[in-house]
């Protein structure tokens, strides 16, 4: 219903799921678009799922630092491939460029950022 907020919304879609009783649920961007409060709320909801339920979860998302703490391996992905697969404490200690740049948010790095190109002036 449209009277739901973001985050309400996302957890009547999670109980939605697990009625058919999963094994494994796969999160998709699951934080995309909610404010840190409500992004902390379903965090701390799959957690709770994977333990209570023995769930095995897989979540894909670029909210690496919200993530991390409920994960116990992660798979990065880049240029078509897997560039890391391992824990969450060898990702974040890692000393690849390429992940550093996008664990910290950097602008110049392996990764490019593509601008809009800019109108040339004559």
């Amino acid at each position: 219903p449209r009277e739901l907020s973001g985050g309400m919304a996302r957890r009547v879609a999670l109980a939605r799921a697990l009625a058919l009783d999963p094994p494994l649920m796969i999160y998709d961007e699951p934080l995309t678009g909610l404010d840190p409060i409500a992004s902390g709320v379903i965090m701390s909801l799959i957690q709770r799922l994977n333990h209570s339920l023995g769930l095995t979860s897989i979540i894909v998302s670029h909210h690496v630092h919200e993530t991390l703490p409920i994960c116990d391996q992660v798979i990065a992905i880049a240029n078509g491939g897997i560039v890391f697969q391992g824990s969450p404490a060898a990702l974040e200690s890692s000393q690849d460029p390429l992940l550093r740049q996008f664990l910290h948010g950097e602008p110049d790095g392996p990764i490019p950022f593509d601008a809009a190109p800019r109108a040339r002036v004559a």
